[in-house]
């Protein structure tokens, strides 16, 4: 399939893992082929330095045989809404070169999605601003709290960066992470849970022994020759007994232009040329126009006023089917991930 549509991620991907739903996101995003994946930019450049998000990513490469260039990002929160990170140590800076040499390179608009804080994204268009606002067509970004009351994690990570992308006026397309609280979803977020059993059930053994290594905080040095093993069946026992939190993965569809279907009695997702006569196509979630400013201390206001911004807003269609639909989209989009496909 051609990969025709431009995408940078951002990730606080790391290993051994704070939480291992990236490890899940990167899989998702990798087994899409529509998207062209123009550099990852691995968050929180100074955890990267003992817990290096480089590994799973290539693990991933080497997975399915994409090429994909890496950098690791600024180490430091943003000083403020317009600091670009000028002044952060030079081993930091890549991850936000990468985002602006991908925006510069790429024929066609970008879409940036974002999992972890707006840190170098924000820097990135704090820099060429005008760059942004050409060639950006989406920035999808996994973060915040939907009812305008707790702060998120991924937003405690750099206040400022929030602010600032979210308040920039760039094509902002919100998945925010909770709707109520903590770990709580009233609809107008992405979370729920699954079984590891649910998710993995399709995998291949090469697959299954990255989500090992990721799971099980393996340390063997080669982390590329351990996706060749045997499996061993006391870890693949403890990976498939475990539960995930999720609110990326299945989501990534959108990006990609997928339709989620029900065929032959399971969910899955499609590129629309692969639509068939007796797919039932549901809208689990779309995109809701929402008017907003997020003030000083990061907190979402909702109102129509001179300085709010339109954004498109997560909202769940299908709510009681929701963590079914997404648990099998996932299960099947791990399922496709193969060296060359």
């Amino acid at each position: 399939m051609e990969r025709s549509i431009s995408a940078v991620y951002c990730t606080d991907l790391f290993h051994p893992h704070d939480d291992a739903d990236d490890h899940f996101d990167l899989a998702s995003l990798f087994a899409l082929q529509e998207l062209d994946i123009r550099g990852i930019v691995l968050d929180q450049g100074d955890k990267q330095d003992h817990s290096p998000g480089r590994i799973p990513v290539e693990q991933m490469i080497s997975l399915t045989g994409r090429n994909v260039p890496w950098a690791v990002g600024l180490a430091e929160p943003l000083k403020n809404p317009d600091d670009a990170g000028f002044e952060q140590a030079e081993k930091y800076q890549a991850g936000v070169r990468l985002i602006l040499r991908a925006l510069e390179g790429s024929k066609e608009p970008v879409t940036i999605i974002t999992v972890g804080s707006l840190r170098d994204v924000a820097a990135a268009f704090n820099r060429k601003p005008e760059l942004f606002r050409q060639r950006v067509s989406r920035l999808m970004i996994f973060i915040g709290e939907a009812s305008a009351g707790t702060l998120e994690w991924n937003v405690g990570l750099d206040r400022n960066g929030f602010i600032r992308i979210m308040n920039s006026g760039l094509p902002v397309w919100w998945v925010p992470c909770f709707d109520g609280g903590n770990f709580k979803n009233k609809g107008n977020a992405s979370f729920w849970r699954a079984e590891h059993a649910d998710l993995l059930k399709y995998a291949s053994d090469r697959v299954m022994n990255y989500f090992i290594y990721a799971l099980n905080k393996k340390t063997d040095p080669d982390h590329l020759k351990y996706l060749t093993g045997h499996v061993d069946e006391l870890n693949r026992g403890q990976v498939l007994s475990g539960m995930r939190n999720l609110w990326c993965t299945a989501v990534f569809t959108e990006a990609a232009g997928r339709k989620i279907v029900e065929r032959k009695n399971e969910w899955i997702s499609v590129p629309i040329a692969d639509l068939e006569k007796e797919d039932r196509v549901c809208e689990v979630f779309r995109f809701s126009p929402v008017s907003l400013f997020v003030n000083d201390e990061a907190r979402v206001v909702y109102e129509e006023t001179s300085r709010s911004h339109r954004i498109m807003r997560f909202r769940i269609m299908e709510y009681d089917l929701y963590p079914e639909i997404m648990t099998s989209v996932t299960s099947h989009l791990i399922g496709d991930l193969a060296a060359g496909r």
